[in-house]
């Protein structure tokens, strides 16, 4: 019995000090109160010829990339260039790994470094990135 008492003070501690700990939506601005659109709800169009420029962060990975890749930057400058940056796990051991080239974008997609265009589409603050090896999402983001 004494566990079971232990178990729901710890309960009502947890959400005594949650309830405590909550911020009235009126002291957090408005765009900072919005919910972020979930990946799946998300209708994505062709978008050839699209102009990427600016930051990109990964909301869904999927595929076999997925097994690996756990969150990826994008920086696409106007001028055509990039630098990326991919947080990798291998063996459990998570890195950053860096990569800067060339984009352009076609009717077929989005082609980086001169390789074969892969396809390319949008969503209203998203694009959608499908490759043989998976699709990823990226929403667009903004530097400080």
């Amino acid at each position: 019995m004494r566990k079971c008492l232990c178990g729901w003070s710890l309960l009502a501690l947890a959400l005594a000090s949650g309830l405590t700990g909550c911020i009235p939506s009126n002291v957090v601005a408005r765009d900072d109160r919005m919910v972020v659109a979930r990946v799946a709800e998300l209708k994505f169009e062709p978008a050839p010829g699209l102009q990427l420029a600016g930051l990109y962060e990964s909301v869904a990975i999927t595929g076999d990339a997925a097994s690996s890749l756990r969150k990826i930057y994008y920086l696409f400058a106007a001028d055509g260039s990039y630098t990326a940056a991919a947080l990798a796990e291998t063996d459990g051991v998570a890195a950053f790994q860096t990569l800067s080239g060339t984009w352009t974008t076609t009717p077929a997609g989005l082609a980086l470094d001169g390789a074969e265009p892969v396809r390319l589409e949008q969503a209203p603050d998203h694009v959608r990135i499908t490759a043989p090896n998976g699709t990823l999402v990226l929403r667009k983001g903004e530097l400080q």
